[in-house]
């Protein structure tokens, strides 16, 4: 039987602070499937010395697994295990793929369609184009293990990207990927605006959820390292498949 200690290990000298290589630590070990649902984890005591931190970064580590669903309490009895049920997207991660991978999932598309648009003035603003100006416009079901987790429809300036509106393997490719391997551009940075909606009969079927339940509404604008705009998504998410997580921190500088 595999020695407790040897799975609840830390890199001390990490730059990243304690309670965060502890979640991270138990990320690995219920993705890998070396603690599954249900397992118990060891008590505080143990885990303090086995990680070799305080109690108080310790309980850190555990109110946030505890709050994002991957680890259950139960008053008396002990804490568990859990792989959430639920897909946890962090606005600070710039691509859908990216964090789909560091959770553990496969990230796929459905491609419900691909083609040039004369740009209304909404997109044209969001893109600094003029309004008729010719856009890309991206629909797709975005899926994790097979699972739809959110659809979206993408705009970019077709002057910028011209032949992306060919691009079919968009079906299960990265769009980040191709701007970068096929167009040079990086992107590095976005805003992100959060609202929420109830689905509509059209969204819901996409998304295997029933029509009027909650959901989340989002628009992304996408920027290069130039600071210019080059993709405009809005995108909407079923409450009940997805938990949007954020992590904010001080500057080393900051007052």
């Amino acid at each position: 039987m595999l020695n407790q200690s040897s799975l609840y290990k830390i890199d001390h000298n990490s730059k990243l602070p304690l309670y965060e290589l502890i979640e991270q630590n138990f990320h690995e070990l219920i993705l890998r499937g070396q603690l599954k649902t249900g397992d118990p984890i060891p008590p505080e005591s143990d885990l303090v010395d086995y990680y070799s931190v305080s109690r108080m970064t310790l309980r850190r580590a555990l109110e946030n697994l505890a709050r994002q669903g991957w680890i259950v309490r139960r008053q008396g009895v002990g804490t568990f295990a859990r792989k959430p049920t639920t897909t946890r997207i962090s606005p600070s991660k710039l691509s859908f793929t990216e964090q789909m991978r560091s959770i553990g999932r496969v990230p796929s598309s459905r491609l419900i369609g691909i083609k040039v648009i004369t740009a209304r003035a909404e997109v044209a603003s969001y893109l600094n184009l003029h309004e008729g100006d010719p856009a890309i416009e991206i629909s797709r079901v975005r899926m994790a293990d097979r699972e739809p987790i959110l659809f979206e429809i993408t705009y970019l300036s077709q002057d910028r990207f011209p032949g992306l509106e060919n691009a079919t393997y968009l079906e299960n490719g990265s769009l980040y990927e191709t701007l970068r391997t096929n167009y040079g551009v990086n992107v590095v940075n976005m805003d992100q605006t959060l609202e929420p909606v109830y689905l509509d009969s059209e969204d819901a079927s996409l998304l295997d959820a029933e029509t009027g339940s909650p959901a989340i509404l989002s628009e992304v604008i996408a920027y290069s390292g130039d600071g210019q705009p080059i993709e405009y998504t809005w995108s909407i998410t079923s409450g009940s498949k997805c938990k949007f997580y954020f992590s904010f921190r001080r500057g080393e500088n900051a007052p």
